[in-house]
């Protein structure tokens, strides 16, 4: 489960960065370090970018809360490992998706990253009572 939560936190890092990268393309660099208070709208790509990195803001504390909990009581077996593999790759799905404006593959991609979570939640349930 480490592993994949690495690999969703590089994917995080891949994000974040992105809206950076089209900002300069945009406005040039001494305007992107500068305060940024009279920026011209966003690009395209940018303004994909930044909702592509919400987007994932919104469900990564799930994940991340789920798989922690499945490493700290032991529940790292196929069902939460499966659910965190699909977690990571539909968010990389998504971010593509998002990015080229395919639809609706980027819905499909953002319901497999839910039910990847859900999937690692299974395991999860018995601790509830006890």
């Amino acid at each position: 489960m480490l592993l994949i939560i690495f690999l969703v936190l590089i994917l995080l890092l891949v994000q974040v960065m992105l809206p950076g990268r089209y900002l300069t393309e945009q406005v040039g660099s001494e305007v992107q370090i500068g305060p940024r208070d009279d920026l011209p709208e966003p690009t395209r790509e940018l303004a994909r970018s930044q909702r592509a990195l919400a987007n994932l803001q919104e469900t990564l504390p799930v994940f991340l809360t789920l798989a922690i909990l499945s490493i700290v009581l032991g529940e790292q077996g196929w069902l939460s490992l499966a659910g965190g593999a699909v977690y990571f790759l539909a968010r990389a799905g998504h971010v593509i998706c998002y990015m080229r404006g395919l639809s609706p593959w980027r819905s499909i991609c953002f319901l497999l990253g839910v039910l990847g979570a859900l999937a690692m939640a299974i395991p999860l349930v018995p601790h509830i009572w006890s």
